[in-house]
């Protein structure tokens, strides 16, 4: 009996495709773009549908990728929620520092201003509709203990970060209506309101809420 070897064997390439010989070297730019795409197409995603009405297969969908591909990146939905959180809340603490460094110290409606300022910016760069995304993250730190944790760590930085320059801003010489402590949170909650009101019924504008809040602020000097 006479055995044929094809010497050329076909092998249909899918999620599950097994190589033999040297696998293409995948680099860390590589794999930071994969996961950025992913988390792209997940912002589009959870904008549109919200957290809970959004599926790995709409992820998967938007992404244009295969099942596996996302699976080696994200075992699960929550981990993509965890992830959004953090993108959500990342970056803001580092131009903030940088910010606050400058001498003269800025006054508490400078700092408002520039807090205000950050969601613009933020929503200007987003792959979606940002302010809605942000109340759902909100809304998910609330029940979900990952991104709870998430949103907790950042927000005590911010908190500590904000006392820390109105301390700055009362040793030069400025008196300040409460603690440092006690005026930080208050801060925070203008920009908090400002994404509240936007998420919800697209007003005010932003322009007209930062003329507001440093009148209001500056008012009470």
């Amino acid at each position: 009996m006479n055995l044929t070897v094809d010497p050329a064997p076909r092998f249909v390439k899918n999620d599950y495709s097994v190589y033999i010989g040297c696998m293409p070297k995948v680099t860390d730019a590589h794999r930071a773009a994969r996961r950025d795409q992913i988390l792209q197409a997940a912002w589009k995603c959870f904008a549109r549908k919200g957290f809970h009405a959004t599926s790995m297969a709409d992820v998967i969908g938007e992404a244009g990728l295969s099942a596996g591909a996302v699976y080696l990146y994200f075992r699960s939905k929550d981990d993509i929620i965890v992830a959004v959180a953090s993108q959500v809340f990342a970056g803001i603490e580092g131009r903030l520092l940088t910010f606050l460094a400058q001498d003269p110290p800025p006054s508490p409606a400078d700092i408002a201003e520039f807090l205000i300022e950050q969601p613009r910016q933020a929503h200007a760069a987003a792959p979606a509709d940002l302010f809605p995304l942000l109340l759902s993250v909100w809304a998910e730190a609330a029940r979900n203990p990952a991104v709870n944790e998430v949103a907790r760590t950042v927000l005590a930085e911010l908190r500590a970060v904000l006392a820390e320059a109105l301390h700055r801003w009362a040793e030069a010489g400025h008196s300040l209506p409460a603690a440092p402590e006690q005026l930080a949170p208050v801060l925070m909650s203008l920009v908090q309101g400002l994404v509240m009101q936007q998420g919800i019924a697209g007003r005010p504008a932003v322009e007209d809420y930062r003329i507001g809040v440093r009148a209001l602020l500056e008012s009470a000097r």
